[in-house]
């Protein structure tokens, strides 16, 4: 449970506007899948399970609440139209991370896709998207080696210069 404490809090750490308890649990679990495909192990070593509205690792709000007690996480009321909207997690105090460059590099990765919210993951990760979204609810989401399509994703984008070499060989073609 140490390392998903150390994943949270880097990423409210990366996240200066602060993020959802959804968004919060998408993330680590995204962090975890990507390093997964690289390394064929997780960074927190954690069981996630697929909830109604998110994957969440087992221990996540054990872990939470461990940090908002020693005040390292700031729970917020955030009034969205005079309403209350949700609750914004934040970042608060300074401790010593303990994880690896490449851990490192791996969540910034993700949380570079999703600078504000976590919308539109199945573009940024389908394959890990679909992993989840096909697991019952209430049940272990598999990273295994053998469940977990190990390719990376991309959407290739045409350039004029390819389209030109492919006209090119056409008319030379004839």
């Amino acid at each position: 449970m140490e390392k998903l404490r150390q994943v949270i809090y880097y990423i409210l750490r990366k996240s200066p506007i602060g993020r959802s308890r959804v968004d919060l649990s998408k993330l680590t679990y995204y962090c975890d899948a990507v390093y997964f495909q690289h390394h064929a192990t997780t960074i927190t070593q954690e069981t996630y399970i697929h909830l109604e509205d998110c994957p969440q690792a087992l221990s996540f709000f054990h872990a939470l609440s461990s940090l908002i007690k020693e005040r390292l996480v700031e729970v917020q009321l955030k009034v969205e139209n005079g309403r209350i909207g949700s609750f914004e997690l934040i970042s608060k105090g300074e401790v010593e991370i303990h994880l690896t460059r490449e851990e490192r590099r791996i969540i910034n990765k993700v949380i570079s896709n999703f600078p504000s919210k976590v919308i539109d993951e199945h573009r940024h990760y389908p394959n890990l998207y679909e992993t989840y979204v096909i697991t019952p609810v209430f049940s272990e989401i598999p990273l295994k080696v053998e469940s977990v399509n190990t390719k990376i994703h991309f959407h290739k984008k045409k350039s004029l210069l390819s389209l030109s070499g492919k006209i090119f060989r056409v008319i030379f073609e004839e």
